[in-house]
């Protein structure tokens, strides 16, 4: 049985969609141009959330007692993830962000495991809303995620084999999924993490950028 609240805001997404798909398409181009205008070695994603996914996010908020007042307050319909090759990168753009962008919150997600992530909420500031190409997008929001490049990696696997657990073991076998989570886990300690260091030991040595 469709879930009527749901519904509700998957109805005026579906409108809205068109609008969403313009505004993340044009912070997409504006975050790649500050990136490039500061010569950050990156890998820039971006997606306008399907209604199927939206639809399943509202359910589960939901079940964990969160309601939505209106679409709003959802502020991952449009969604960038920025993958640096270097920690202090993605800690040195998140500086240059704030000054070219208006940030709305921020969200430091670290996981037991010792994955971290920066979530950036963004919106337009009153002086890029002026301009002709970013008008018609006031009061939209758009999530950044910022990750450097281990992380990231990690983070794709774990989501697809333990978070998605889309092999079904979860269910199928429960001790070997269990096996599976200590061994990602022991992955991310023993290499994910210690690779991470050690490449930004070396950058630490090498001459600044021309």
């Amino acid at each position: 049985m469709a879930d009527l609240y749901a519904q509700k805001f998957v109805k005026e997404f579906k409108e809205k969609r068109p609008l969403y798909e313009e505004f993340c398409g044009a912070m997409n181009k504006l975050m790649a141009e500050l990136l490039n205008s500061k010569k950050y070695k990156h890998q820039i994603f971006y997606r306008v959330k399907s209604l199927q996914r939206l639809e399943q996010k509202i359910i589960n908020k939901k079940r964990q007692k969160k309601i939505y007042r209106n679409l709003s307050e959802i502020e991952d319909l449009a969604g960038i993830r920025i993958i640096f090759y270097l920690e202090s990168d993605k800690e040195k753009f998140s500086e240059d962000l704030e000054r070219e962008i208006l940030i709305v919150n921020i969200e430091e997600l670290e996981k037991k495991s010792g994955y971290r992530a920066r979530h950036v909420i963004v919106a337009l500031n009153k002086k890029r809303l002026a301009l002709r190409e970013y008008k018609n997008f006031e009061n939209l929001k758009c999530e950044i995620q910022l990750v450097s490049i281990f992380n990231h990696a990690w983070a794709e696997l774990e989501h697809d084999w333990l978070y998605k657990d889309v092999h079904g073991i979860r269910t199928k076998n429960p001790e070997k999924y269990g096996f599976i989570k200590k061994q990602m886990e022991k992955i991310f300690k023993n290499y994910v993490r210690k690779l991470t260091s050690r490449f930004e030991k070396v950058a630490k040595q090498l001459p600044e950028k021309k």
